[in-house]
């Protein structure tokens, strides 16, 4: 059983996981079309994000012990290191990942 109080701190924390992932950055020509300056994120900048992930995750874990967050840790891994696909692409299946244990958190009883 997991109280309300506990489940809001991993959801809250979660969230600024999501919100701190690294993204394609855009800016305006003369015609305000937007053009993008890369079509991905450094391996640094992709590396970096993931392990504040797996930090918080870890964290979670501690304060929870909800197996979904074990769960989430391993699939995170998997597409981390994803032969194929850009830091972009993956950090998009992370954030989905992080998303769905969050949506698995808030109906947990």
């Amino acid at each position: 059983m997991i109280n309300y109080q506990s489940k809001q701190i991993v959801i809250d924390a979660l969230i600024k996981v999501i919100n701190a992932a690294p993204g394609l950055y855009f800016q305006r020509n003369h015609l305000y079309c937007q053009t993008y300056q890369n079509s991905d994120i450094s391996m640094q900048e992709f590396n970096t994000w993931v392990d504040y992930a797996n930090q918080i995750l870890d964290i979670s874990y501690n304060h929870i012990g909800y197996n979904a967050i074990l769960i989430t840790k391993i699939a995170i891994g998997q597409l981390s290191s994803q032969y194929g696909a850009s830091f972009i692409q993956r950090v998009d299946q992370i954030k989905r990942e992080l998303l769905n244990l969050a949506q698995l958190i808030l109906q947990y009883q």
